[in-house]
């Protein structure tokens, strides 16, 4: 009797540890998700900044302060 109840409690922790094994999958799957999300939002987000950064300078090379500035240095 002894040894058939063994077997039971060590089959209940079997299936535990594969309850926990399949949860730790799971888990590394949504953060792998977690991160492909972050890393193309982060792309996103520096492609937007460094248009801005370019939208910045272009303005800033056609106004009449820093165009004349410019026009002297080249002179």
């Amino acid at each position: 009797m002894k040894g058939d109840e063994f077997k039971i409690i060590l089959e209940d922790i079997n299936e535990k540890f594969d309850v926990l094994i399949e949860g730790h999958k799971l888990l590394n799957e949504k953060l792998d998700r977690q991160i492909e999300e972050n890393r193309a939002e982060h792309k996103e987000l520096k492609d937007e900044v460094l248009l801005l950064r370019k939208d910045l300078n272009d303005h800033r090379n056609n106004t009449e302060i820093h165009a004349s500035k410019k026009k002297k240095k080249a002179s």
